[in-house]
């Protein structure tokens, strides 16, 4: 009698996965496809054909286009289908042609360049990176970027400024891609310089009155992404004495487990660490999309399989934020509104790869089970 539980549940199992990988697949199809939907052209405006509305109305909003066009690059790369590559191309023409109202040059958000590099990457093309690196890192080593002529190190200091106060903990998530991007299409002393600003964004982070210092865990996902991005696995001791949780972490392992200990046993994430009586609006369609590519990248780097559950735990949850007429994705269980162009491409990204096993205990608890908030969202990128 043993034997046969034991085989009954190792097929209970190996069909939860099946099934899980064939639903985690469906979602990551749809969102790409309604993002492809979202997409502005035909107007025969340059400053508006290949971007996306935050969720409504005329206008692109060029902040969110390089973490939304990367879901079309993750979801190419896993499909070859080439409408995902063709409307990625469009996105960062949008790109080039969104520019400084004086000098005229490109105007760079903090992830373009990552998107750019990656879309390279992904249409064997180095068009995408030749235009990230003449248009952004080379005019930042010369210090001439932008109406303010920006360098490099002037640059950072900038968009630090920009994060503050409510939105400090941002300032690690902000700088995360770059850094490799840098090392990999500008030269290697930005690319210490961009490192430099993930640490210090670390360092800043703030989970200690979640009313006024917004998505801590956000700030840490995007840490620890950047650094595992780059492999580095060790660093010099986090100094932040509003966040207890990774105050004097160290290393690389350390960062991923404090990120992994804060998922919820359904596999989301809450938008911040340290809520009184978090609630089922708590958990977060974003954080929970980065907290996954973080963990994917620092599984990658450490040379580890120990996240496989979290991420299929966390991917398997984000399948129940679709929008399932639309097929994109709400930031929130509950979410009444409009689905979010950009939320919905980073759980895209988060989605387009197929999970790895994962245990029957954790499968079973997966499957079983504020007005700021909302501004916020809106607001982020």
């Amino acid at each position: 009698m043993k034997k046969l539980i034991v085989l009954f549940a190792v097929a209970v199992v190996f069909c939860s996965n099946a099934t899980l990988a064939a639903t985690i697949m469906q979602a990551a199809n749809d969102g790409a496809d309604y993002l492809v939907t979202q997409q502005i052209s035909g107007t025969g405006d340059p400053t508006q054909d290949g971007g996306w509305t935050w969720d409504t109305g005329s206008t692109a909003a060029s902040n969110i286009v390089g973490p939304t066009a990367f879901g079309l690059v993750r979801y190419y790369n896993m499909t070859g289908e080439t409408t995902y590559l063709n409307a990625a191309i469009a996105a960062s023409d949008f790109i080039s042609n969104t520019t400084y109202p004086t000098q005229g040059e490109a105007r760079y958000s903090t992830y373009d360049p990552y998107f750019n590099w990656q879309l390279s990457l992904a249409a064997v093309d180095n068009t995408y990176a030749n235009r990230t690196k003449t248009e952004f890192f080379d005019t930042l080593a010369a210090g001439t970027y932008g109406d303010a002529d920006y360098s490099t190190a002037g640059w950072i200091s900038a968009v630090q400024t920009a994060r503050t106060g409510t939105w400090q903990n941002l300032r690690s998530w902000e700088f995360s891609t770059i850094a490799v991007t840098a090392a990999n299409i500008g030269n290697t002393g930005q690319a210490a310089l961009f490192n430099q600003a993930i640490l210090n964004g670390l360092n800043t982070l703030d989970n200690t009155a979640p009313d006024t210092v917004y998505s801590d865990l956000i700030g840490v996902a995007g840490g620890l992404r950047g650094l595992a991005l780059n492999n580095i696995s060790s660093f010099t001791a986090i100094s932040s004495s509003n966040h207890s949780g990774i105050n004097g972490l160290s290393s690389l392992l350390d960062l991923a487990n404090y990120m992994a200990g804060q998922q919820n046993v359904d596999g989301s994430w809450n938008w911040h660490s340290n809520l009184v009586t978090p609630g089922e609006d708590d958990k977060d369609s974003q954080t929970t999309a980065y907290s996954i590519l973080a963990l994917e990248a620092a599984a990658d780097t450490l040379g580890t399989s120990a996240y496989d559950d979290e991420l299929a735990l966390g991917r398997s949850w984000l399948t129940t934020m679709q929008d399932n007429v639309t097929g994109g994705f709400y930031s929130y269980p509950g979410d009444s509104g409009l689905t979010n162009n950009e939320v919905s491409g980073e759980v895209v990204a988060a989605l387009a790869v197929v999970p790895e096993p994962i245990s029957s205990t954790l499968f079973i608890i997966g499957a079983a089970t504020l007005g700021f908030r909302r501004f916020r969202k809106t607001n982020k990128a």
